[in-house]
Parts: structure tokens; C-alpha cells; sequence
């Protein structure tokens, strides 16, 4: 909100339940007039009283001494119902309201939960509506802006109860659902809209009553035809399409791209032994919380406490997440063995898929990748860091430390004994060659946790960790738990004596369990085994510095690296400043990801883009990366070109007109070659390089006539009033026409 004063709401579609907000006191009581998000339910009672219809656009509308004229393009045909709604067609309302009398239409939008008391979440909605009392009234109570007033909390409810008829698929209410998904596509709501995701919703923006300036609304839900959340704003000052749709569209942009992560990843493949050994083994595709259910089968069924449980399974949904495709080349991306993660389909509980279901789609990140969430049985009260087993990690989070907690039951002594010939042919078959003769084992070095890190065996210098794993695989895990051990010379073989189980790297699943049943959350449980890592569904755990230039600032993971940008952007700044002919009214925002996947993630776009803006940030790919790409700074003057022109966009104005200003302004002097059309589709969701590439061409060569014809300046003042009828992007019932 960035200081705004207003009211923001998200609430599960399904169950009303508030998931986030802002200003949730003034979200119950302040009673506004609901300005164009009424609509929706004016035309709702006009469907369903048989009385809807079409209607030619007159666009000039004066009602008690206001001016409420049209400003859509003007349609080449009468308007449809859906596209009346979808342009927030004034003159269609107005018209249509005259079909309805007065307690008609009031009983409609009583029925609708604008006059209700609710227990909607946290707070009761309440709103008001009466019967016009003369048929101006009527006309501007149609307009939500008489006649009518509604709190924020109460708008939500209204339009969860849509949601919920979308889902049910009422096709009673199709013109409804059609439009407020043409409103966000085409209509005054394309700000709400991010790229990726179907958005339906409406603006509004209704006049205040003791104050010389506008409210903004903005009310919708998502998935457009599945839906999951409904959101609504409010602002106290500001316009719907303008103000109130790009806080929306930040929103939905947000819970788009975590929505994508647990998608993407919602399935893995596992190579199943049913009997182990066993030839009948078979490869299956499970959901990815069964598989993690699956784990926690596996890895620890005997955990008492629930908040443990769920640490463990963030752990092994991140450890999956991590390693997908471990076995990929064998055609599958896990096997069901210590090898991966030890999986029980056969014991899946209630209890088990509990606990996943209670963390769904949550992964611990790390500068915007998942994390290496290593786990072991027990460290014996002094856990490893990663880099002591396997030199080749660096991860910041896996350190050594005291855990008190798994030693409340002692530190889990163990005794063991290997016979010679056993432990030379475990160490032969493991690649690792001895000297002849008696063999002998001596550990030489040790880590700063005590455990074994060198050894020499018969001469010749060994890493514990490869004894380990060699002795392991041949042997059993039972004949070295741990590398904390002790190794004497005895007359059948060395003799160990250890503590602990495992690796000793991450959590210390003795430890988690005692935290959790002395009260300790899972959050808390990660929190204290992997240090400085994020927890979220979405990209989390960047730790980022800020550098401030005279004009921008730039977020980075790797300053020393990025610090070349800030002066590059304030000088691109000026410039884009100065090719578009306005100042940019902010001050932008540069975000640079330390990695390609970190992009991905955190932004939801595929790889191949490499930089994108959203609202006043724009988010880059590693410096390292665009410059293997191209010119960085063609690159980035084209996204400060973004921000100046969609600062001053008409919410009316098409992408491809956006896109391909950019595109002039950048490269005036360039004539693109004209191929055939792409679809707008193309460049909010383009479906790969080569065809996003198309998109940019066929909007450049569009601008470019335009300019060629009407000249720069027209072009310019299209970009903030709308686009004219013969230029518009015209909604796909008039294209049909």
C-alpha cells in the first residue's frame, strides 16, 4: 500500500477465510458508494428477470448535474451484455437500469450481500441499500453511485458469492463471469492482471461525499474460472483502473507465483522395490505431498510430536524439490531407499498426511533457491557442518552447532566390530585400494564436531566420509553409524565405539522430536537446524543490500558484482525520460537475482526472459548472464522505457500498443519487418522465445504504421487518453462481428 490510506482483503474463495489485510478495522465499518463494482450485480438482476439485452454505446451520460460520460473505445457494434460490463458501458447501465423498478433492483443487490450483516472472518460487513426514490436515482444507484453503499468486508462477501456461483459454473450468470474476465483483459481492469494467471474482477470509482475526490475500487477473484482467492481494494483517494488495479494486480502477481511453484512441482517419479531385493521393481508418478507423506513414513513414523512432524516434512518436500531428477538418467527422478529418501507407501497415515497437508507447497529457500535440507537420525549432541562431509558444499546454513536436546536420553553409544577381509573387500569394491598385508584402521584427523575426517587404513589415507559410505553399502549402516567413533585393534578386527547416527549435517531428527514435545513450532524446529534460511512457498531467503543512486535504487545478492548498475540506470533513467517526453513519476526500483533460477522462481517468468518489470521494480537475471545475451544497456533502457510508458498508460490500452511504443522508442529509426499478426496472448503469456519474439515484431511493425500515419505525437496522447476506435484492440465478440 505504500503508505496509501484504504483497505486491502484476500479471503479463500471457498471458505471466506481472510488470508491477508490491510486496515481490516476500517474494512467493517467504512461505508462507501461502490462506483462500477456494482455492475456485476445490476446486471446480474437483468439476466436473471429475462430483461437483459443489447444496446448501442451513446457514450454521452448526464444525470443530476454530473457528467458520467463513456470513456471506452468506441465498439463498431451494440454492445453484448458481457462487453458492457467488461468496458463499464455507463450509457448501457444507465438504460438497462430503466427495465427494473426500484424495489427490484434493491431486492437484487440485498440479494447479492450488499445490505447483509456477516460473519465473514475476523469482523461483521454491513451495507446499506434502498429503493431509488425517482428513476435518476434508479439510473445512478446502477452506477453505484446512489442508493447504495457498501464497507470493503461486505464488497468481499459479495463477490466470494460470485466466486462461488463461477465455480459451480451457473450458466445463468455467464454474460457476468464473461465480463469481468474481459474487464481484466481488455477493460479498465488490465493493471489487476499479471502476466500468467486469468483475472476476474471489476474497477469502480465512485465520488466522495464531503471531499473533493474520488474512492478506488477494485474487486475481483482468481483463477477466472476455478476460483481459489478473492480480492478487494479500496482506496481513499485515487481512480479504479489507475490506482486501486495495479495494488490488485501486485496481489494476485504475488499468489500467481507461488501457486506456479507448487504446481510446477506437484509430481515426481519413484522407482518402487516392492520386495528388496526384487527384480518386479517399477517406476510411479506420485503428487508431491504423497510422496513427502510417503517420506515421513519412512523417516519418522514414531515422531510424538505433530510440530516435528511437520518440520520433517518441509525438510523432505525441499530435499525433493532440491533434487528432482536425481535418477533421471535411469528414466525416473527418486528411488525409494536411504539412497533418496526412505519411502512407505503401504504405511501412510492420517496422521502423516496431516502433517504435510498442514505446510502444503512450503520449502525452505536459500538466496532464492530451495535449500540443501540435509536430516540424520541423531548427532549425539553436536551437529556437522556440510563442507567436513562433502568438501564440494558451500552452504552458509548447514553449520556445526550444540543441540542439547537429542541428548536428553544419552548420546546413543554404539559398538561394532568388522571383520578384515570383510572391511578389504567392502573397501575393494568401493574403488579404494589397500596395501598388502594385515589391515589396519587409525583415525588421523578429526573435525572441529570430534567426528572422524581422515583415516589410514593398511597405509593408505582415506576420507571418513568414503569409508563410511564404502562400509555402508557392503556391510550394513549398522557397522558405522556415525563418524564419531572411537577405533581400536582387536584380535577379530577393528572395533569401533560411537555415538549418534548419520551424516550429522542439517536436522537431528532425535533433536526435532524432543524440541517438538517441549512445545517448540516447526517454524522455530527449522529454524534452529538451518540457520538463515527462508521459509515460504514462493522464492524467499535473499539477502539483499540496497544501493541508491540519484534517480533509482538497486537491490542486489552480490553488491561487489552490481554496484557498476546504479550509475548505468540513473544515466537510462534520464534517457527514457527524456525519448518518452515525461518525467517517470517514482523513483524505479532494479531487483538483480544472483541466479537464472532464482529469477524463475521468484518471478514466475521462464528463463528465456531475461528481464521484466512489475508495478515500479524492475527484476533482472545475473548482470553476467544479460551481458551474454546482448547489450545490457539496450536491455535495460528497453524496461526504463517500460516503466515511463506504462506510468502513463490508459487502462484501456492494449499490450500490443504498449510493446511496441517501447519498441519504437527505443530503436526510432528501425523498421520492422511486418509478419503476421500474433495474438495479444502472445506477449502476457508467450509460450516460448521465438514466439514472444514474433509479439515484439508484430507490435513494432503496428506502432510503426501508426506513427508513420498519425505522426509520434498522436501516438503519444493515444498512450494516455485510449487508443481510437479504428486502432483499438476490440474485444473477441466484436472481432467475431
Amino acid at each position: 500500500m505504500a503508505g496509501r490510506a484504504g483497505v486491502v482483503l484476500v479471503a479463500e474463495a471457498s471458505s471466506g477465510r481472510l488470508l491477508a489485510h490491510h486496515g481490516l478495522e476500517a474494512a467493517a465499518k467504512r461505508l462507501v458508494s461502490p462506483g462500477s463494482t456494482v455492475k456485476p450485480f445490476v446486471l446480474t438482476a437483468l439476466l436473471e428477470s429475462g430483461r437483459a439485452g443489447r444496446l448501442a454505446c451513446e457514450a454521452r451520460v448526464r444525470l443530476a448535474g454530473r457528467r458520467l460520460d463513456c470513456t471506452h473505445p468506441a465498439p463498431a457494434a451494440p454492445l453484448e451484455p458481457a462487453s458492457a460490463l467488461a468496458y463499464s458501458c455507463n450509457s448501457y447501465f444507465v438504460r438497462m437500469a430503466v427495465r427494473l423498478d426500484p424495489a427490484g433492483l434493491a431486492a437484487a443487490l440485498r440479494r447479492a450481500g450488499l445490505a447483509s450483516r456477516t460473519g465473514l472472518a475476523e469482523a461483521e460487513a454491513v451495507g446499506t441499500v434502498r429503493n431509488a426514490a425517482s428513476l435518476e436515482e434508479l439510473q445512478l444507484q446502477a452506477l453505484g453511485e446512489a442508493a447504495v453503499e457498501v464497507t470493503p468486508l461486505g464488497l468481499l462477501a459479495a463477490y466470494r458469492q460470485l466466486a462461488l456461483r463461477r465455480a459451480k459454473n451457473d450458466a445463468r450468470l455467464a454474460p457476468v463471469f464473461e465480463g469481468l474476465e474481459g474487464a481484466t483483459a481488455y477493460g479498465s481492469g488490465q493493471l489487476a492482471r499479471p502476466p500468467g494467471l486469468t483475472v476476474a474482477g471489476k474497477t469502480g470509482t465512485s465520488a466522495s461525499r464531503d471531499r473533493g475526490w474520488t474512492h478506488a475500487w477494485f474487486a475481483g477473484y482468481a483463477p477466472a474460472a476455478a476460483p481459489e482467492i478473492v480480492v478487494v481494494v479500496f482506496l481513499e483517494q485515487g481512480r479504479g483502473g489507475a490506482d486501486a488495479a495495479p495494488v490488485a494486480g501486485a496481489i494476485f502477481a504475488e499468489w500467481g507465483e507461488s501457486r506456479t511453484a507448487r504446481r510446477d512441482r506437484r509430481e515426481v517419479t519413484v522407482r518402487l522395490h516392492w520386495l528388496t531385493p526384487s527384480p518386479d521393481a517399477k517406476v510411479v508418478c506420485l503428487p508431491l505431498e504423497e510422496y513427502v507423506a510417503a517420506v515421513l513414513a519412512g523417516e519418522s513414523s514414531v515422531f510424538a510430536s505433530e510440530e516435528a512432524q511437520k518440520a520433517m516434512a518441509v525438510a523432505a518436500r525441499t530435499y525433493a524439490v532440491r533434487h528432482l531428477g536425481r535418477h533421471r538418467a535411469e528414466g525416473f527422478d527418486f528411488c525409494d531407499t536411504t539412497h533418496c529418501q526412505d519411502l512407505r507407501l503401504a504405511a501412510l497415515t492420517d496422521r502423516l498426511r496431516a502433517a504435510t497437508e498442514a505446510t502444503e507447497g512450503e520449502l525452505l529457500w536459500y538466496e532464492g533457491s530451495p535449500a540443501l535440507t540435509y536430516y540424520h537420525r541423531h548427532c549425539a549432541g553436536t551437529t556437522e557442518a556440510a563442507h567436513r562431509v562433502w568438501p564440494g558444499i558451500r552452504a552458509p546454513y548447514l553449520v556445526q552447532q550444540s543441540d542439547t536436546f537429542c541428548t536428553g536420553s544419552g548420546r546413543d553409544e554404539w559398538h561394532s566390530r568388522a571383520g578384515r577381509e570383510e572391511l578389504r573387500q567392502a573397501l575393494r569394491l568401493a574403488g579404494i585400494k589397500l596395501a598388502a598385508g594385515p589391515l589396519t584402521v587409525e583415525v588421523i584427523r578429526r573435525t572441529p564436531s570430534g567426528r572422524a575426517e581422515e583415516l589410514r587404513v593398511s597405509g593408505a589415507r582415506v576420507s571418513a566420509a568414503a569409508f563410511h559410505l564404502a562400509v555402508g553399502r557392503a556391510l550394513g549402516w549398522d557397522v558405522v553409524r556415525s563418524n564419531l567413533y572411537e577405533v581400536t585393534e582387536s584380535s577379530g578386527g577393528p572395533a569401533f565405539r560411537g555415538y549418534g547416527s548419520g551424516h550429522g549435517v542439517g536436522l537431528c531428527q532425535a533433536g526435532a522430536a524432543r524440541r517438538g514435545e517441549q512445545g517448540h513450532n516447526y517454524r522455530q524446529i527449522l529454524a534452529f537446524y538451518y540457520p538463515g534460511t527462508a521459509l515460504g512457498v514462493g522464492a524467499r531467503g535473499f539477502a539483499w543490500t540496497r544501493m541508491g543512486g540519484e534517480r533509482v535504487e538497486v537491490w542486489s545478492t552480490r553488491p561487489q558484482e552490481d554496484r557498476s548498475l546504479v550509475a548505468l540506470a540513473d544515466r537510462l533513467t534520464s534517457e527514457a525520460e527524456r525519448r518518452a517526453g515525461f518525467a517517470i513519476g517514482f523513483r524505479p526500483r532494479l531487483r538483480v537475482y544472483p541466479s537464472v533460477a532464482a529469477y524463475r522462481d521468484a518471478t514466475g517468468e521462464p528463463g528465456w526472459i531475461a528481464a521484466s518489470t512489475s508495478g515500479q521494480t524492475v527484476r533482472l537475471q545475473p548482470l553476467r548472464v544479460l551481458r551474454s545475451r546482448g547489450p545490457l544497456e539496450a536491455t535495460l533502457l528497453h524496461e526504463m522505457l517500460h516503466l515511463a510508458v506504462d506510468s502513463r498508460a490508459h487502462p484501456n490500452t492494449p499490450p500490443w500498443f504498449r510493446e511496441g511504443l517501447v519498441l519504437y522508442l527505443a530503436n526510432p529509426a528501425e523498421r520492422a519487418a511486418s509478419p503476421v499478426r500474433a495474438p495479444d496472448r502472445a506477449l502476457a503469456q508467450p509460450a516460448s522465445e521465438a514466439e514472444m519474439r514474433q509479439a515484439y515484431r508484430s507490435a513494432q511493425a503496428r506502432v510503426r504504421a501508426l506513427v508513420d500515419r498519425h505522426g509520434r505525437d498522436a501516438a503519444m496522447v493515444w498512450l494516455e487518453r485510449g487508443l481510437p476506435g479504428f486502432a483499438a484492440s476490440q474485444p473477441p465478440d466484436q472481432r467475431r462481428q
